[in-house]
Parts: structure tokens; sequence; C-alpha cells
């Protein structure tokens, strides 16, 4: 049966695929896995949804107001030849390409007719680029939910993802040809956007829910003045993203969602966004990010090693912003992280890339190495650089860029606990989120539930991470009890020690109960040591010479306050918000790759992404086929 916002294939629905509902989006999936969709990671599409939406609003308002100056600036007979509207604003033209619109802020069009016609300031469209759509499902859901979009560029390599796609457009009607999506554009493969547009009526939303607006019939689930549209490529998503590096033809949305690492699809991505653009990157190799086994392989990856600790899920996030950073800074252009989130199996981060050689310099004093103690997860961080202010002879101020000064501990062991000291990184050491930003995604989703399956997770994951302070890595109650033998205290009572200590206290979103702070980790450590003075720990059970009976038997340095602090209550759950998930369904994770059918001229996913050679990669997947059949 049609959903209501399909409209009927010839044939109806083929035998051979299932319909998946998302918001008002449904698609129609190969059974046999053709195209890779994993239901589990709704989340992460409401998520993207909600913080391009976000963007798109703060991008308007930017060339708003560059605009506004620029009026201002003009003044003289450029103001008197065009008078503002009632609210000081007047008109501007969509660019011609994707990348240059924010270039053409200050373009004019002639006035229109009278009637329902006024002059306003109208922000050029963006373009969107999901480099490997697969079903196609977060395309779609992009041209029907984000207003001011342009186009939604879907790519894939493999042909029957694309064909798959290209059915799923047509589908929900969200194809350049399709009656609701306005006039067609040019299919050409060297034009990648749409040509300038008339000036349309601006019309409020009520107008529009009375039948003003022209797209009201055939709205196919559309949210209200979203009338982006879709077009497939097939083709490999690297050769495609540097086909739109040239000024005119950058994108102002990139999303990359590979299966694994995103690693080989990062430098395409940096050049091929808009300045200003935002670049939205899902890794799901986290036994590589976070894990213990394969610090080698993390390193060839992201250029930095991981780390062995409780927090590794966070050192997770600032490799990944390492290699970003990185990669951008190459190219004279500097990263800000929006949004940095470790969710279930994966990491999903949202930066903007500005164009900028001078704040590429900040770049070595972000950047650092850590000290993990292999024992109780003590941490020491070495910044590659530091920046100094400097007064000028005119009384300004101006930062110098040096080395940092190191090493920042005394000798490979643990001053906590005696244990080795591990080597972390290069990674990211400045903020995960912007506070600002965030604040606007959760005031953008507010009373929004009908179009988010996954609204009230996207509520408690994003009040968790505008709380969350940026200073590097957290600890939980439970681990640093443990490390000293000592039954764990509530978590209220350390927070109430800290907070009365006058140290800066958050959660983390990146695991349940735990807390991230300024404080030393002698402090936290001596705050154990007086919990054990109520609650003495059994020394008997502690061997000589252990770590722990190091730890045990240090002198507290500081003094503890476990009185209960007023603003403790902050980090208890005070309201039914959803701040941890559990796992969602059963045999929940990553899923499958998607199988390769047989006689289709491509190579096999192991053998692009350079994990094995064409020749193993077929052994692989034959083995795998022979398994498959066997069970």
């Amino acid at each position: 049966m049609t959903a209501s916002h399909t409209i009927d294939l010839p044939g109806g629905i083929p035998r051979d695929h299932k319909p998946h509902t998302e918001s008002t989006t449904t698609i129609l999936v190969p059974t046999a896995q053709t195209a890779f969709l994993n239901p589990v990671q709704q989340y992460n599409r409401d998520l993207s949804v909600a913080v391009i939406r976000t963007f798109n609003e703060t991008r308007s308002e930017e060339l708003r107001n560059r605009w506004r100056a620029k009026q201002d600036k003009g003044g003289g007979r450029r103001r008197k030849q065009k008078q503002p509207d009632e609210d000081g604003e007047s008109p501007i033209e969509n660019g011609n390409h994707a990348g240059d619109s924010e270039h053409k802020a200050d373009a004019e069009v002639p006035r229109p007719g009278p009637s329902r016609f006024r002059e306003a300031f109208r922000t050029p469209q963006i373009t969107i680029l999901e480099a490997l759509s697969a079903t196609g499902l977060r395309s779609i859901r992009y041209a029907k939910e984000i207003d001011n979009v342009k186009l939604v560029l879907a790519n894939d390599l493999s042909p029957s993802a694309c064909e798959a796609m290209k059915m799923n457009v047509r589908y929900n009607s969200v194809g350049e040809d399709d009656p609701d999506s306005g006039p067609s554009v040019s299919t050409s493969e060297q034009e990648t956007s749409l040509p300038v547009e008339e000036v349309q009526p601006i019309i409020s939303e009520e107008e529009a829910m009375n039948g003003a607006s022209a797209h009201s019939e055939y709205s196919y689930g559309r949210r209200f003045n979203c009338k982006g549209r879709v077009r497939v490529n097939q083709g490999d998503a690297c050769a495609f993203m540097y086909q739109q590096r040239a000024d005119n033809r950058r994108i102002e949305v990139v999303d990359l969602d590979p299966y694994g690492t995103a690693v080989p699809f990062i430098d395409a991505a940096i050049n091929c966004v808009a300045d200003g653009g935002l670049l939205c990157v899902t890794c799901t190799d986290m036994a590589v990010l976070a894990g213990s086994h394969y610090p080698e392989k993390c390193f060839s990856n992201y250029g930095g090693v991981s780390v062995n600790a409780e927090y590794s899920h966070e050192v997770a996030l600032r490799l990944m912003l390492n290699s970003l950073a990185t990669t951008a800074g190459r190219y004279g252009k500097y990263i800000v992280p929006l949004l940095s989130l470790s969710i279930d199996f994966y990491c999903r981060v949202f930066i903007r890339v500005h164009n900028g050689a001078e704040k590429v310099k900040y770049l070595s004093s972000q950047t650092g190495i850590t000290y993990s103690c292999s024992y109780c997860h003590s941490f020491l961080i070495q910044p590659f650089g530091r920046t100094a202010v400097r007064e000028n002879k005119k009384g300004g101020t101006y930062d110098v860029h040096k080395a940092a000064v190191g090493p920042v501990g005394e000798g490979s062991k643990c001053e906590e606990c005696g244990s080795t000291m591990h080597v972390g990184g290069p990674m990211w050491l400045g903020p995960l989120h912007d506070t600002e930003f965030v604040g606007k995604v959760l005031k953008c989703i507010e009373g929004d539930k009908e179009h988010y399956g996954t609204w009230s997770r996207m509520w408690g994951m994003l009040t968790i991470a505008q709380n969350e302070i940026s200073d590097p890595f957290y600890f939980t109650s439970n681990k640093i009890h443990g490390a000293l033998h000592a039954i764990s205290s509530p978590s209220s009572q350390v927070i109430s020690a800290l907070l009365n200590a006058n140290y800066r206290v958050s959660r983390s979103h990146a695991s349940q109960g735990s807390i991230k702070t300024d404080a030393p980790r002698s402090f936290i450590y001596d705050i154990v040591r007086e919990h054990i003075k109520k609650v003495p720990v059994r020394m008997d059970k502690v061997p000589e010479d252990s770590p722990a009976r190091k730890l045990i038997e240090k002198e507290i340095t500081h003094k503890i306050d476990f009185t209960p602090h007023p603003d403790v209550a902050k980090f208890e759950r005070g309201e039914k918000v959803v701040f941890y998930q559990v796992n969602p369904t059963p045999h929940w994770g990553p899923g499958s790759r998607a199988k390769t059918v047989i006689g289709q001229k491509r190579k096999s996913d192991e053998a692009v992404n350079g994990e094995l050679e064409e020749g193993e990669a077929k052994v692989v997947k034959m083995e795998e086929e022979t398994v498959v059949k066997e069970n």
C-alpha cells in the first residue's frame, strides 16, 4: 500500500523490496541488501536534519547582517536610488552557483510589481552533497525537511544503490522533473547548481496553510517552504567532490556517512565545502578510534594513537577532529566544531570550515598529545604550541605563536599511583561543541516532536552537550573508587565536593554517570581518600606495592567538603529527559555491509577502501557468501 506522502509507481512496489518509513519519508529497500540501510541510525539522520536546519538559519542571519552592514556603509547615491522596506532591508538575488552565494550577498534585483511583492533580503539557497547515499533516505529527508535547499546531490559508487535511489526519489516525488519541485534544471554533468530564480512572493506560514503556497497541492510530506530536489549521481565520491573544488562550484553542506572510517574522503570534502560551510562526518570504526588493540591502525588512519582509558570515546572524537583540522590547515582553512557526539557505535561531528590562513596559526596550540596512566587513568596534556599576547607601538595587541614548554610530567611513571604512562594522540585539544549553536538546535527542535522519531533522545543528549565544559576528558565515580578498592560513594557527593572547592563541573554525553571537571586528579583522589575515612578499605585485601595501595596511603593535600551543594540537583534527572539511551533493538549494532550484485563491474568495498587487494577481496566475498548459504 502506498504511503500518503508518496506517489504510485508504475507496476506498484517491486516484490523484492520492502518499505521503510522515517518522518514523512518512505523508501523502498531491496530485500537482498544491495543498498545499505541501518534503521538504528535514524537518530543520526534526525540529528543531521536539525543541525542543518539550524546552520541554515545561522548562515542566513550572518548574510543578512553582512548585507545590512554593506547597505549602511554604501550610503549616498545607492541609498537614494533604493528605498528600504519597513524592516530596513532590500533584496538580493540568488547566486548562480552553490559556492559563491556569500560573495553575492550585496547583489540586487529589479523591484517587482505592486500587490503581494515587497523588497526584502533573500538568503541564497544552499546545495547539500551526500557523498555516500546508499538508499537515498537521508538525501530525500534533507530535500523534504530542510527549507531554502536548492539541490541535494546524492552520490554512490554502487550501480544497484543508485538504481534504488532513483526509484526512491520518484517514489517521494522529489526529483528535478517532478511537479512539486518547481521548474526543472539542467542535468548537464558540468552543472551542479540551479539557475537564478525569480523573486517569489513573500507569504506567511498561515497563508500557506490556507492554500496560498503553490506547492501545497503536491506537498508529499514536505515541510513548509521545503522545495529541494534530489539529483542522483553514480561515481567515485572523492572524484565527484574534487569536481566541486572551484570557488564557484563549492557546496554549502557536505555529509560523509560511510560504512567504517571517513578518512579516505576527508581531503576531498574539505576541498569542496564552501567558505563557512558545514561538514558533517560519521566514523563507525570505534574499535580503532576508541579501542586499545589497534593503535597502529588508528595512527595510520587519523594521525594519532588511541588511548586505553575510560574516556576513550572522547579521545575518539578528538582524534577525528584533529584529522579534520590538520587536513583543513594544509589548504589555509580552519575548523570550528559545532557539535561532536559519541553515539552508540559511532562518532558524529558537525564542523564549519572557514578560509583564513591567520587563524590556522592557532592550530598548534589546539593540538597536542596526552600521557595516560594504565591503571588509574590519570592524564597529563602536552600541547604542541602556545600563544602569547604582545603589545604593538600603537597600544594594540597581537598574538605571537611559539613552541610549547615540556615535558609536562616527571619521568614515565604516573604521579598518582606510580604505574606506566602511555602516549596518546596527537589529538584536538579545543572545545568539542559551540554551546551557543547547540542552544539554537535545541530551540529549533523544541515542540517539534512529530518530525523527529528520536526527539526525546535528541533533546536529552543536546541538553548535556550544551552544558558540557570544554576541559578534556571525564571520569566516573565507580572507576575512581574502584582504583582504590573502595565502596563507591554517590556521584552527588563527588560533585558537591568539586563544587564546594569552586571547580567547574558538568556531565559528558559520551558516558552514563560521567563527570567532567577542571579539577586536578590529585583533588579527585583526595575525595576518595576522604570517603575512605568513613568507609574503610580492607587493607589485607590490597597487595603490597600495588598501585591501589600507593593511592590509598598517599596523604590528603586538599580540603574536602562533602556538604550538599545547591547546584547538585541540576545534574540529576529532574525532568523526564533521555540523557543516555539504552540499546534500542535486539542484535543492535552497525549492521552488515551492503552486498555486491553478481556480475556487477565494480570493485568490492574492501578493495575500494584499500583494505584488501582486489583478488583477496573476491576470495573474502566468496567465503562470506558460502557461510551465509551453509547457515
